[in-house]
């Protein structure tokens, strides 16, 4: 498993231009609701630290991807909002990446061992995790 981000880095840099984590930050937003969150939830769902999130989110607003702005409602925390542009490319590039995953983790797995790395996965993710575990599409879907 700690080898599947760089393949997934690779393909992201020929397919799109950007990083993992960039793909990241940029997907998680695309999925949040109003594509927009705190950069401070953000950084703890893309699981890069706020400084890294910081320098990540400048270079996407380089490309007028994702823009920034205080929260109405406190002043104090940043939003992190997806624009169109950011979207499409999202909605590009997703279907060539959901197809690297599944060729890189499940293309040599039966469909019982791939039953059995979602629950392991899960059982050990959930404790880490739950924020995010909790913001994955029912399993009927996935």
């Amino acid at each position: 498993m700690m080898w599947l981000p760089a393949e997934l880095d690779a393909y992201l840099e020929r397919a799109a231009g950007v990083s993992h984590a960039e793909y990241q930050v940029l997907r998680w937003l695309s999925v949040s609701e109003d594509r927009e969150v705190h950069m401070s939830r953000l950084a703890a769902t893309a699981s890069v630290t706020p400084s890294h999130l910081s320098r990540i989110v400048a270079r996407l607003e380089k490309r007028q991807w994702i823009t920034r702005s205080s929260d109405p409602d406190d002043a104090r925390r940043t939003l992190a909002r997806l624009t169109e542009m950011g979207a499409q490319v999202v909605s590009r590039t997703e279907p060539g990446y959901a197809e690297e995953v599944r060729r890189h983790v499940f293309g040599h797995l039966d469909p019982q061992q791939a039953e059995q790395l979602e629950d392991l996965t899960e059982a050990m993710l959930t404790p880490l995790r739950q924020d995010c575990v909790q913001l994955l599409p029912a399993r009927t879907s996935r």
